[in-house]
This record gives structure tokens, sequence and C-alpha cells, in this order.
């Protein structure tokens, strides 16, 4: 019992540092948040279909690429867009979980759109209204894989609480 809480932490902590690496830039955080959702699938942690775990290693390799191959998410090399849009999915993740979690998802990637629009009103990301083409390059760059780091940080907690009657005994 003691071994599969360690893991439990363990498993929480490296997608907990996937998500927070978003807001530093981190080209590979959704690899590192899906590398934690394995670890707590395959030690039993929490319970997810085949299919579940290869749409979220295929989403994180996609977007990780797409972060990759995309040019320089912002000028100046700055990072200040990150926190915005990873608060927005973050508030659009906990208003899905809240209704169901079949609309997690879409909420996530609605609080994404929601905060890059905000940060659009900030001095510093008056950029990216200069076009919708820059305003789409921006949110496939980086909000992609806030999204996809989001939720399988979202899909992690419902495997928890599918799951609790495990921890409570």
């Amino acid at each position: 019992m003691d071994a599969d809480i360690v893991i439990s932490i363990l498993g929480c902590a490296v997608i907990a540092c996937g998500v927070v690496s978003e807001a530093f830039g981190f080209v590979l955080s959704s690899l590192t948040a899906y590398a934690g959702l394995l670890l707590l699938h395959f030690f039993g942690c929490i319970n997810l279909t085949d299919s579940s775990l290869a749409f979220w290693g295929v989403a994180s390799l996609l977007a990780s690429g797409i972060a990759i191959l995309s040019p320089r998410s912002e000028p100046g090399g700055s990072r200040h867009g990150n926190s915005y849009l990873l608060l927005g999915a973050a508030a659009g993740l906990l208003v899905g979980m809240s209704i169901d979690a079949s609309v997690m998802t879409l909420s996530a990637i609605i609080g994404t759109i929601l905060g890059q629009l905000f940060y659009c009103q900030t001095p510093t990301g008056k950029w990216v209204k200069f076009s919708f083409h820059i305003f789409i390059r921006y949110l496939c760059s980086v909000g992609l894989k806030i999204i996809v780091s989001i939720a399988i940080a979202g899909v992690a907690v419902m495997g928890f609480l599918k799951n609790q009657s495990a921890y409570m005994s």
C-alpha cells in the first residue's frame, strides 16, 4: 500500500511538472505530462483504456512536434502569453469537470482561446491581434501543448476520482 502512494505521488508530480513547465515554454512539456499519465496507469493507480492511452500519446507527440517545428512564438523570446493561456485552460478544465468529464477537454480548449483573447488585450500581447493568421499560429504552437497537458492532468484527476474506493480503504 505504501508503494502505491509513492507511485501516485510521483506520477502526479511528473504531471504537475509537465503542466508547470508550460508557463516557461518548455517544448516537451506535454510529453512530460503524458509520461506521468503512463506511470499512473501502468502501476495501477488509475485505469485507462488502451485507446485513451494511445490518443493522449499521439496528441502529446503532435503537440510537441508542432511546437518544435513552429517559429519562435513571441517576439523577443518572452513567455508572457503562456501564463494567460495556461490559466485560461485550467479554468476551462475546472468548469468542464464540474459539468461532466466528457466536456472537460472542450472546455479546456475554450478556456485557452479565451486566455489568448485576454492576452491580446495586454500591451505585450498586441502583436497577436495583428492578423488572424498570427492568432491561429500562436494558438497552435503554444496553446495546443497547453491544452494537451491540462487535459492529461484532468484525465488523471478523473481517474483518481473513479478509483477512490481503492484509496479510501
